[in-house]
């Protein structure tokens, strides 16, 4: 009887010690911000050291290059949309005066290899750094609804969008990111922009399962490169939660953060992820909580739970079609 006891307290005292130092990781990791993050990805020297930054016009990747550029990044902002591109850079050289401001106009959709081949090839002769995957969405309408009515040419844009430009342009920047820094300790960035979505919701398949691709690239190549003795490289898929954004404004509830909170939010906690080996980050607290509270759920309470949420932004969504008709 005393060795149950004794076993059950050294349990419960295990227990403990973990959910304690869980809370502590937890609060550290939102909470204790560095004053200059990303230091380790920045050289020294007369010429800028630049994020390249997909999907950069507007939303979240515009927040993230609104960021680094405080930071002493130079960035190159890559959309599709020429008129929205200057607008993003006048916006970036008015609230930080002096940054290094590039714009590259490509669609991630229509994009061919070469394209891209070309696209790195002029980048060559810049410091780049960075690589922040960015780009995504889900380029159909209604934007939400059952996958029988996805036509083959739905499916492949979401592909296109979501996946292929991404994982094409990352192996191709890949000779860029793999240089060896003159100074000692420095390293290169990859930051891939999955979602919340990559556990698998509803009527939304195409768009989860690209997400979901996306992480498990970012995951494998993260090991990858631990596994590459002198590799500089690492490699950190994003997981944002619901965020307010040009792309993402039907249904979206009210506690959610703006694109450039979210901006500062990757920004701030991408040194700490790095520094304990995680190879996927939720950088806004409430989102990350919430993800770990879904984790511990049954499969049925969290399929309920999901389809809620989901259900709620489905309809705004088919509101706002209907309107715009």
């Amino acid at each position: 009887m005393n060795a149950l006891v004794n076993s059950l307290a050294v349990v419960g005292g295990a227990v403990v010690l973990y959910a304690t130092y869980s809370i502590f990781d937890f609060a550290s990791l939102h909470f204790v911000k560095p004053s200059r993050p990303l230091q380790s990805y920045l050289r020294a020297g007369p010429d800028p050291t630049y994020a390249l930054i997909t999907g950069a016009s507007a939303g979240i990747g515009f927040g993230v290059a609104r960021e680094l550029v405080k930071h002493g990044f130079g960035v190159i902002l890559l959309g599709h949309l020429e008129d929205e591109l200057h607008e993003a850079k006048k916006s970036i050289e008015k609230d930080t005066p002096g940054a290094s401001v590039r714009i590259v106009v490509m669609d991630a959709v229509k994009a061919t290899a070469e394209d891209i081949t070309g696209l790195v090839k002029s980048l060559e002769h810049l410091n780049i750094t960075i690589l922040d995957n960015n780009i995504g969405g889900n380029p159909i309408a209604p934007v939400m609804r059952e996958f029988a009515t996805y036509s083959t040419a739905e499916v492949d844009i979401v592909i296109e969008m979501n996946a292929r430009f991404m994982a094409r342009l990352t192996a191709l920047m890949m000779p860029i990111l793999s240089r060896k820094p003159e100074e000692p300790g420095k390293r290169s960035l990859i930051l891939t922009m999955s979602s919340g979505g990559s556990m698998g919701l509803p009527w939304v398949a195409m768009y989860s399962a690209t997400k979901a691709f996306n992480l498990g690239l970012s995951r494998s190549l993260a090991r990858e490169f631990d596994c590459t003795p002198g590799s500089h490289i690492d490699s950190l898929a994003i997981i944002p939660g619901d965020v307010r954004s040009h792309g993402n404004s039907e249904g979206v509830l009210a506690n959610a953060p703006t694109w450039d909170q979210y901006g500062r939010y990757i920004v701030s906690t991408v040194d700490g992820a790095i520094r304990r080996k995680k190879r996927e980050l939720v950088p806004f607290w409430r989102h990350d909580l919430e993800q770990k509270i879904l984790l511990w759920l049954g499969e049925g309470m969290r399929t309920k739970e999901i389809g809620k949420v989901v259900a709620y932004k489905k309809h705004h969504w088919e509101v706002h079609h209907a309107k715009n008709r």
